[in-house]
């Protein structure tokens, strides 16, 4: 270790860069610190613990806006703000979504307070931000409350990040916010608007033993009302009429408080929303939950900025409609394009962190988010990689598919066949309106655009207007959206990858029977009417086997198109199908269409080395001829 005076001598030299020095143990820093103070010198020292001892950054720029209330305070960017050994003594804060229990807790926090810049730069007074889940909204929401609340004292969380390097760390603490996170807001009605109020309860409880004093009485009587329904659990019809400007009477009673409009935060505030969509009784709920946030959000004269994170815009009616201020930000857009999920750079620096490679296999199963232009990494799947050292699918059981498996079980065959080939080629052309309102959306266009949205699919290309190239993320999401396949065909327990084996093992009796196992149990009687609905069907079953089969769909092969032809990738035998479709489901007229189909597999020469495979279909009934 340098002596005292040595390390002096430097910061004296060294005006404008940071210093940084190993000291043997934090008895060290304090008599460093103790020498700085007795010499005059004006100095910031970040202390760090390590294994060997501690290592000290030291700035002459004393960064004390509290004694400063300069409306032009700025200080530049240090040029070290952290070192790689330091990052790797940090654990990853897997389940950990509360900002300041993240930095208390020493736990690894990717700088991510330029949004708080961008948040103050913009000129705009209600934001909604949309984005996939698990991508760290709640985190992010959290830091903004941190931030900029009055009732706290946040300088120590945000030290050693970047927006304390710049002139908006003036308005750090400075601010009444109201943060509510509906994350929970989910299940029956019953249960969703109780955890509303648990929500309303937490920010309400922060001021209880002032509302008696409000000089206003009116608004005194109205808040304390509010509490009994809060406390009591109130949910009948009065009680939601009674919390449904409670938002707005608390926004009033903190302006008259501290004399300063409000900055309100609601975190996933469409997960009510799409909870009673998916439960059928969003009617019900519509009037308390648009009439709690409208009246909190539209032309509120107590509200200074409103913030707002969810997976998709829900609806203009109601809700949004009259908000002329309303700007949304969504995946296509630029605004606060890197500050939810990881940048390149930050996936490299935590893996790194943590003794990984950001290698080619990282890329393809995490990588895939285009957001306003630019690669994103998910950044739950990274950092639980990054804690586990496995390459898995992290974000599968994250959130419900529920609506997802509801609309594409009602679709048609034709979008039903669209998705199947997705899963196959990993990318599909469709229209479908990305800038709408979901609610506001019907048939195919209400899927895509949700499973964009919901982060399952990003656009590849926009060819017209409501014209997309829309391509699978990455591998753990393609998995996931084979499980919701698997789910709408009722194959959930069925051993699909079994059933192939037993073709390659020239069990063909037992596959026919499996086969029609699976016909049997098809959910709808009425949706197996034509040839294309088998093949679509089979093409599904096949998608589930891709890792072992390049699936080809009506492609050339011989002297025609067969309906699926299926190349081995380890070694096996090739499998080729056709299909058709009999007359009625008689045992010899299904055998007559099974025979037709493997004499045009013949002649047409398919797959002369192949396993031939030719079905014939009527409704819920099949059988088969083959070639081994």
């Amino acid at each position: 270790m340098e002596s005292t005076d040595g390390i002096i001598e430097k910061v004296l030299s060294n005006k404008d860069e940071n210093i940084i020095v190993n000291l043997k143990g934090l008895m060290d820093a304090v008599t460093l610190e103790k020498a700085l103070n007795e010499r005059g010198i004006p100095f910031v020292m970040d202390i760090r613990l390590t294994n060997e001892g501690c290592i000290a950054t030291i700035s002459r720029r004393k960064l004390d806006i509290y004694e400063k209330n300069m409306q032009d305070f700025y200080v530049e960017e240090p040029k070290v703000l952290y070192e790689t050994e330091i990052l790797k003594e940090k654990r990853v804060p897997i389940g950990i979504s509360n900002y300041r229990d993240v930095i208390n807790e020493n736990a690894y926090c990717v700088d991510k307070t330029k949004m708080i810049e961008e948040l103050l730069t913009l000129n705009d007074e209600v934001t909604l931000i949309t984005r996939p889940r698990r991508f760290g909204k709640t985190l992010n929401m959290s830091m903004l409350a941190e931030f900029f609340d009055i009732t706290k004292e946040s300088k120590e969380l945000f030290k050693n990040t970047y927006i304390y390097h710049t002139k908006y760390v003036k308005e750090m603490n400075q601010w009444p916010v109201i943060f509510m996170t509906l994350k929970d807001c989910k299940g029956k009605k019953e249960k969703l608007i109780k955890q509303l109020y648990m929500e309303l309860s937490k920010e309400y409880g922060r001021y209880y033993d002032e509302f008696q004093s409000v000089k206003d009485r009116f608004l005194s009587n109205q808040l304390l009302e509010i509490c009994d329904v809060l406390l009591d659990a109130d949910i009948s019809i009065n009680g939601e009429v009674t919390v449904i400007n409670a938002i707005e009477l608390l926004m009033r009673f903190l302006y008259k408080k501290y004399e300063k409009r409000v900055i309100l935060l609601v975190d996933e505030y469409d997960t009510p929303f799409m909870s009673a969509y998916a439960g059928k009784y969003s009617e019900q709920v519509k009037d308390l939950l648009t009439g709690m946030f409208s009246s909190a959000l539209k032309d509120n004269e107590y509200l200074y900025k409103g913030v707002l994170t969810g997976i998709q815009r829900i609806a203009k009616e109601n809700l949004f409609s009259g908000l002329n201020n309303l700007e949304v930000c969504s995946m296509q857009d630029e605004k606060y394009k890197d500050v939810f999920g990881f940048t390149e750079d930050e996936t490299r620096t935590l893996l790194e962190a943590h003794h990984l490679e950001l290698n080619q296999d990282v890329k393809e199963m995490y990588d895939g988010y285009t957001i306003g232009g630019i690669e994103i990494y998910n950044p739950w799947s990274v950092i639980n990689y990054a804690d586990k050292g496995v390459l898995a699918s992290y974000w599968i059981n994250t959130g419900s598919n529920e609506v997802v498996c509801q609309l594409l079980e009602k679709s048609s065959n034709k979008v039903k066949k669209q998705y199947i080939e997705l899963l196959e080629k990993g990318e599909m052309k469709v229209n479908c309106i990305l800038e709408g309102a979901y609610i506001e959306l019907r048939g195919a266009t209400q899927l895509w655009a949700l499973l964009v949205h919901a982060g399952y699919l990003t656009i590849k290309e926009k060819i017209t207007y409501h014209q997309y190239v829309l391509r699978i993320v990455n591998g753990e999401v393609k998995q996931d959206l084979i499980y919701i396949m698997m789910r709408i065909y009722a194959w959930d327990e069925v051993d699909v990858a079994g059933m192939f084996q037993l073709i390659q093992e020239g069990k063909m009796k037992e596959f026919e029977e499996a086969y029609q196992e699976i016909l049997f149990n098809y959910p709808s009687y009425f949706d197996l009417k034509d040839e294309n609905s088998y093949h679509v069907l089979l093409l599904g079953l096949c998608i589930i086997v891709s890792d072992s089969y390049e699936i080809m769909s009506n492609q050339e092969k011989g002297y025609g198109r067969a309906d699926i032809y299926l190349k081995s990738k380890k070694g096996q035998r090739d499998i080729v199908i056709e299909m058709k479709y009999a007359e009625n489901d008689k045992e010899d007229c299904l055998l007559a269409s099974a025979d037709k189909a493997m004499t045009q597999i013949l002649d047409k020469h398919y797959g002369d080395d192949a396993i031939k495979i030719g079905i014939g279909n009527h409704q819920k009934k099949a059988k088969m001829a083959w070639k081994i």
